[in-house]
């Protein structure tokens, strides 16, 4: 193997492209021998009768790529890249050459290595691995990335150079964590930053006033095949024909059929969130589906993004409406609860401070005026009442776990301290202090856990609700 004229080599490569192209010897043998590629491209007919050689022209690879991995091809030996960039480009080349090998190698080493590398330069990540989404391990990594921080995407500064298939990829997913709405203005910034020179970092809809008919005609062929894939029905119906109208589209690109909504939990699929949405409604049979389901959420707190203090829960979640507490444990436990009251830290409660007021009217006016109180205010722990709450499982997803509160038990089913999170019971499933929680079974109908002493991994609070409560 070598870059220079070799007598006994069959095979010329010529690899790069303009200024930067090099020829490269091999052996038709050896190149045979480790990939299919080269099996197919080897054939007679593409051998040069003249001078009796082969000759494959590589403009997609640049020269210092192939000439990597023909050492590779020779000797055998793992190429472990300190470039990102290099590794990146050995894995599309050795895509295109079924090197599968060496394709797996730099996959898991881009994972393992450049994790950070490839978050920061998502736009070409995501076209990689969106292009080739057999690269199923970095695709996977890749999109899990942007779909929970999707803003490092749609604010990047190099978004005009994601790939319409890459975009795709996004939109067809149930995971991206936006409202429907803030999906439809992205896909607008990216649409109008692939046909716009300018800087739209501080992109403006009143820009749009100072349009001809050529941006609206770039807008609506840039943007016609990503337009199905947005949820119309998810999207205020009001805001959406603005928008329409403001961009000259044709309403008939929308698909307008209730779609599932995209997932707002990490812990919980749409189709757990249809079967807690029945027992909501006491449905014994025909559940609802992630079509019907009338129920819409709202994440209020995320233990890893949040925080997992006691503070955080009653900061974000106190007076909230009914909501879902989801949790999954290192145990391996996927259990919850719905509260259909709000949350609170505590009540206030008057005490009154002279037998019980029985005292004279001038009595009353001195101490007034000399600020002496009559009246004191506690922080007082207590339970609410109701019949609706219940705790549940999905730990065996193919049977879920149903426990209503009792009957005898509706006057303690959630109980409200400042000093414990989210509670069900007086035990039954209740936030100790950060990731403890304790599960003993007293005020709920059935065990939702064997544990009773529990470590939580995540945990999510969903608000719940009619979508016009929310």
């Amino acid at each position: 193997m070598s870059s220079q004229s070799d007598s006994n080599s069959d095979v010329k490569i010529i690899a790069g492209s303009e200024l930067n192209i090099k020829e490269f010897s091999a052996h038709s043998s050896v190149l045979r021998s480790c990939s299919l590629y080269f099996q197919r491209a080897l054939s007679e007919r593409w051998k040069d009768q003249k001078y009796g050689i082969y000759i494959l022209i590589k403009p997609n690879i640049h020269p210092n790529i192939f000439m990597l991995i023909l050492d590779y091809i020779y000797t055998g030996k793992n190429i472990l890249l300190e470039s990102a960039e290099d590794c990146l480009n050995i894995l599309v080349a050795s895509d295109e050459l079924e090197l599968l090998d060496l394709a797996e190698c730099a996959q898991k080493h881009l994972i393992q290595e450049f994790s950070p590398w490839l978050f920061s330069n998502l736009v070409k990540s995501l076209n990689v691995a969106c292009c080739h989404n057999h690269f199923h391990e970095l695709y996977n990594h890749v999109l899990n990335f942007t779909f929970r921080n999707p803003y490092s995407l749609f604010d990047s500064t190099d978004l005009s150079l994601l790939n319409e298939v890459a975009m795709i990829c996004i939109l067809e997913s149930d995971e991206l964590e936006l409202e429907e709405t803030e999906i439809w203005n992205c896909l607008i910034k990216w649409s109008i930053s692939k046909f716009l020179d300018d800087d739209i970092s501080n992109w403006s809809n009143e820009y749009v006033l100072s349009w001809f008919d050529e941006h609206f005609m770039a807008l609506k062929e840039t943007i016609s095949c990503c337009i199905p894939l947005v949820r119309y029905y998810h999207i205020p119906k009001n805001y959406i024909n603005k928008q329409i109208k403001r961009y000259h589209l044709d309403s008939d690109m929308f698909i307008k059929t209730k779609t599932p909504p995209r997932r707002c939990s990490r812990l919980i699929t749409n189709e757990n969130k249809a079967i807690i949405s029945s027992w909501i409604d006491k449905k014994d049979k025909d559940y609802y589906t992630c079509i019907t389901d009338p129920y819409k959420v709202k994440l209020l707190l995320r233990g890893s993004r949040d925080g997992f203090s006691i503070d955080t829960f009653h900061k974000f979640c106190d007076f909230q409406g009914p909501t879902i507490v989801i949790i999954k444990t290192v145990q391996g436990d996927l259990i919850g609860g719905y509260n259909p009251l709000n949350w609170n830290s505590f009540t206030e409660k008057i005490d009154l401070s002279y037998d019980e007021l029985h005292i004279d009217i001038l009595d009353f006016i001195f101490q007034f005026i000399f600020s002496v109180p009559y009246f004191t205010l506690k922080k007082k722990p207590y339970f609410s009442k109701t019949s609706n709450s219940f705790i549940f499982s999905f730990t065996d997803q193919s049977n879920p776990v149903l426990s209503r509160i009792k009957t005898e038990k509706i006057n303690q089913a959630i109980w409200n301290n400042e000093s414990s999170g989210p509670s069900f019971g007086e035990s039954d499933l209740c936030m100790k202090n950060s990731n403890h929680w304790i599960s003993h079974w007293k005020a709920y109908e059935n065990k939702i856990t064997n544990s009773t002493q529990l470590i939580v991994e995540e945990y999510e609070v969903l608000g719940y609700g009619f979508s016009s409560h929310l």
